[in-house]
């Protein structure tokens, strides 16, 4: 290595930084205070109304924003971050305010990386906020990055347990996925959590899982069942409990599973549980579980079609199933046109 390699400097890095603040004197010294950085470029484009700031954002390229509250074309300092951060929620933000006012500061910093007081702002505090605001994002953006791929590799194996399931059980093929599907849509319409409809879809796609117990001959025989049977097919769900409730899913899956035969009225099976002893997930799961059965072809018996599946939950809406998830799952059908696929 020659000399003048080993004298060369790194590069400072540079950051691109926008600067929405109505004060050309707190512009001004904001400034003075960013190029004095070591190590460091500030590339500082700023915006003198929020009306611009946005603009600039829409354009793209920035990697940081310090962000006054008080502008003149906003209705208000919550608004002003509030459409400051929709328009642009992955850029790390560092409010500067000359409002010392802690309740507001508390509502900002749920989604803002900082919040410093004009007053209290010297060079080193707010290069350093600045610094943190930018490595947090990137951390957060990173964890983001983890979070999708172990969903997605968890979702790969999910698919996994539901067609070796249906692989044991061609007369159901699709079942579990078709079930899946309804109690997502009624969940939805029920207004649920997105979090909660997710561990729905999930527990829908291997709510049989239990079934891989059971004799071919008898989950795929034409005929009916004798007594014995009959409890060898009832006994899934508790096998499909037992095997799920090692798995440490975000969701009550395996609750959700044991449960999808229950009935409000106690009837159901394995444990005979009544009304909200059943989790809502599961009330959900097992309306949508009769009316996908009902609907298609069985081994013992043609399908019965979806008309007869509606009767049999209406006839019972408050007996054996939650009124508001047979209201719900009616509104699918006969107010939305949901249909089955095939």
């Amino acid at each position: 290595m020659n000399r003048e390699s080993k004298d060369q400097k790194p590069k400072a890095k540079i950051v691109r930084v926008l600067l929405i603040e109505n004060d050309p004197n707190d512009a001004e010294l904001i400034q003075g205070m960013l190029t004095r950085s070591r190590g460091i470029t500030f590339d500082l484009v700023r915006a003198d109304r929020l009306s611009r700031g946005l603009e600039l954002l829409d354009k793209g390229g920035i990697d940081i924003i310090l962000l006054d509250l008080e502008l003149q074309d906003s209705q208000g300092e919550l608004e002003t971050f509030t459409r400051v951060h929709n328009q642009a929620k992955d850029v790390p933000i560092v409010v500067l305010s000359g409002l010392e006012d802690e309740g507001l500061a508390s509502k900002i910093l749920q989604e803002a990386e900082d919040y410093l007081f004009k007053g209290e702002i010297a060079g080193s505090l707010l290069e350093h906020s600045m610094r943190y605001a930018i490595k947090y994002k990137k951390s957060e953006e990173k964890l983001q990055q983890t979070l999708d791929k172990l969903r997605k590799a968890m979702g790969g194996i999910i698919d996994a347990i539901a067609l070796t399931v249906e692989s044991r059980d061609p007369y159901t093929a699709g079942h579990q996925r078709r079930v899946a599907d309804l109690a997502r849509a009624i969940a939805t319409e029920m207004g649920l959590l997105e979090d909660q409809i997710d561990g729905i879809r999930i527990a829908g796609l291997i709510h049989d899982l239990g079934k891989m117990s059971v004799p071919g001959e008898i989950l795929n025989r034409p005929g009916l069942l004798n007594e014995l049977e009959f409890k060898m097919i009832k006994f899934h769900a508790q096998i499909g409990y037992d095997i799920l409730k090692g798995i440490d899913f975000p969701w009550p899956v395996a609750r959700i599973a044991l449960a999808h035969h229950e009935r409000i009225d106690g009837s159901g099976y394995p444990n005979g549980l009544k009304g909200e002893e059943i989790l809502l997930e599961a009330r959900i799961l097992a309306v949508a579980d009769v009316v996908e059965a009902m609907s298609s072809h069985r081994p013992y018996r043609p399908a019965l079609g979806i008309d007869d599946a509606l009767d049999e939950i209406s006839k019972n809406r408050g007996i054996l199933y939650d009124p508001d998830v047979v209201d719900a799952c009616l509104r699918v059908f006969l107010g939305k046109g949901y249909k089955f696929k095939v």
